[in-house]
């Protein structure tokens, strides 16, 4: 890539998160779901955005590892049945893509709730002020599996790089306003489009109300699937996950670390 070229990305970028500070920002002051929180510069949008550098390192593996899938013969048929996509109209490329990406992630969602990558996910539900900026806080496996792998797959089953371009900055929007503290339902739209209450519920400290609202896009999954959970009048207050480190080293290497041993029991009392 040339320098200029990666220097307009890099400007972009910026602009993005500068027009995203302020625009969530100004609402989370208007409309917040939880009062009394940080706004614009949240306890941990440090770390948040250290979150966001680090993605750039990864942010091309999805390309690459679809470029060296292509190289292998027959490999885009058995991705998803050939050239069909390819030859799809842009408009139905970004829908397919838009519901095909969101129905994986709604099940890749479920399995990083799974004990065993639970560690991983752990790291992105340690927010104990939910913002804009925690959409960043994915832990590089759980991104690589869940995001970048999907991404090679969409490259690789044919859909075009426009459709690409186009949905990748709404998934990213989405990410951020599901985030938001805004108390926002969409009233009649919930079912349709996830809202910021709806993910809100999700982040919860309480486990019966983060093992719902798995998909990042449309709470459709959530209704088929018997994860759907937003009562009306009453909002989330805690949020967080526990025995997360607070900082970004501490984070990556959680969940390469042995679980901890349970406590013993308190030896039972004889009868005298």
């Amino acid at each position: 890539m040339a320098l200029p070229q990666l220097l307009a990305q890099i400007l972009s970028a910026l602009a993005l998160l500068g027009v995203c500070f302020v625009v969530f920002g100004a609402l989370g002051r208007a409309f917040p779901c939880n009062p009394g929180r940080p706004v614009f510069f949240s306890r941990s949008i440090g770390l948040d955005l250290g979150y966001c550098a680090l993605g750039v390192l990864y942010a091309g593996v999805a390309p690459a590892v679809a470029l060296l899938l292509g190289l292998i013969p027959g490999a885009r048929s058995m991705a998803l049945g050939g050239d069909w996509i390819a030859a799809a109209p842009p408009w139905a490329q970004v829908i397919g893509l838009l519901v095909a990406t969101d129905f994986a992630q709604y099940w890749a969602h479920r399995a990083f709730h799974a004990r065993p990558l639970w560690p991983f996910h752990a790291i992105h539900h340690s927010a104990e002020d939910v913002n804009w900026t925690t959409t960043f806080r994915t832990h590089p496996v759980n991104y690589l599996v869940a995001n970048a792998a999907l991404g090679a797959l969409a490259h690789l089953a044919g859909f075009s790089p426009t459709a690409i371009l186009v949905a990748a900055p709404v998934f990213f929007l989405s990410g951020a306003w599901t985030h938001a503290n805004l108390d926002w339902t969409f009233g009649p739209l919930r079912y349709v489009i996830a809202s910021p209450v709806f993910h809100r519920w999700h982040h919860s400290a309480a486990a019966a109300s983060r093992e719902k609202n798995y998909a990042p896009l449309f709470p459709a999954w959530d209704l088929m699937f018997g994860t759907f959970y937003m009562p009306a009048r009453v909002r989330p207050e805690r949020f967080g996950a526990d025995g997360v480190p607070g900082d970004l080293v501490g984070q990556l290497l959680h969940p390469l670390r042995p679980a901890p041993s349970p406590a013993p029991e308190e030896p039972t009392a004889m009868p005298g």
